[in-house]
């Protein structure tokens, strides 16, 4: 797998001017970040389907210690000699990358800059949310039925676990929990043979009546984002992308009972109007950035105990997995990368990890002799 990651990082692009970039930090772990940089001619878009890994190119990995816009900047002139400048780049505008691509952009304008649109249907939901004086306390008392269920022998009916970070992107887990344990409390309602378990949940969930409309509220919501998502994932971003939705969907979107839902529909579509202004004629774009969200997680779960000290050569993979995984490319591959290499590579770019350093401390010879 290293290998192939090797020697995609290491293998020779297609200079043309209708690249698009998708670029990201991950988390950091020790005192490392991750930069990724992978792309997609605009020319190799699938159609009628969503973006999968094996469309995609590793362009870049860079560890980093610190990162700021004039960092990003460099690395980005760095991938563009790979590919030539890029036609447009697609990213959440965390700061350093926004003022990467802005310094990028004054010496390439026909580069275009896209904000990924999950982020941005994030913030619409955590602004909804935030008014929403019935959402903290439905978290509240979700968090509460999750510490009574935990050790009882109803704890299937526990709900998702709430992330810290970036929880406004992962509402739909809560929500659906709450529409489906809504069901449960009516079916216990209404049961006329009830066991000792069934009683006891009955009176743990009694209070979800109180959220019953909200949840339908916010039901409509994730129903709207997932609705768009879907849409966008499949078509991309065109100069009629406003208009190419509401022709497939707006019936749909006519429907819509509840305030909150018809107010993120308008305002994301109205965001979508705006972002179409980048592209040309017949031209489509990507809109998104979660490939590169996913492949940080899957790295992540590769790492496993490595990864809460530091990273190590596994960051390679990343280069596999968005490979088209051909006999001819894996026979490529394996022929022209040899261990020493990869060695080598992570040397230079990560360092002596946490794990070598215990490797070579325990490889080392006792000094002085037990007295036993």
């Amino acid at each position: 797998m290293l290998k192939l990651g090797y020697y995609n990082l290491n293998k020779k692009l297609t200079i043309a001017n209708d690249w698009i970039y998708i670029i990201d930090h991950s988390i950091q772990l020790g005192k490392e970040k991750l930069l990724l940089i992978i792309g997609v001619r605009a020319k190799d878009l699938p159609k009628d389907r969503a973006l999968k890994y094996e469309d995609m190119k590793i362009i870049d990995l860079q560890p980093v210690k610190s990162s700021t816009g004039a960092i990003v900047y460099e690395q980005l002139k760095e991938a563009s000699k790979k590919t030539g400048g890029p036609r447009a780049i697609v990213s959440d505008m965390g700061s350093d990358i926004k003022l990467g691509v802005r310094l990028f952009q004054e010496e390439s304008p026909e580069t275009v800059h896209i904000y990924d649109l999950k982020h941005k249907i994030a913030l619409l939901i955590k602004k909804l949310l935030e008014q929403d004086t019935k959402w903290s306390e439905f978290k509240l008392f979700a968090n509460s039925i999750a510490k009574k269920l935990q050790h009882s022998t109803m704890a299937g009916y526990r709900p998702p676990k709430q992330k810290e970070k970036a929880r406004y992107m992962n509402i739909e887990g809560l929500v659906r929990w709450g529409d489906k344990i809504l069901i449960k409390y009516n079916q216990l309602q209404n049961s006329q043979t009830k066991t000792k378990d069934d009683k006891q949940l009955e009176s743990i969930l009694g209070d979800i009546v109180n959220f019953k409309d909200n949840i339908e509220a916010w039901s409509e919501m994730v129903k709207v984002f997932k609705l768009i998502e879907r849409f966008m994932n499949i078509h991309n971003l065109q100069q009629d992308s406003y208009e190419k939705f509401y022709e497939f969907h707006g019936d749909k979107l006519s429907k819509l009972k509840t305030n909150q839902a018809k107010e993120l529909a308008n305002q994301t579509l109205d965001f979508i109007k705006e972002q179409e202004k980048v592209c040309n004629n017949n031209e489509k774009l990507l809109h998104s950035s979660q490939l590169i969200e996913s492949l940080f997680g899957k790295l992540k779960s590769l790492e496993r105990e490595q990864s809460k000290s530091s990273f190590t050569s596994l960051v390679l993979s990343m280069g596999a997995m968005v490979s088209k995984k051909t006999t001819e490319v894996l026979k490529k591959a394996l022929e022209s990368v040899n261990t020493n290499m990869i060695n080598e590579w992570s040397r230079e770019k990560i360092g002596t990890t946490i794990q070598v350093q215990r490797r070579e401390l325990y490889a080392l010879k006792s000094g002085t002799k037990a007295g036993l």
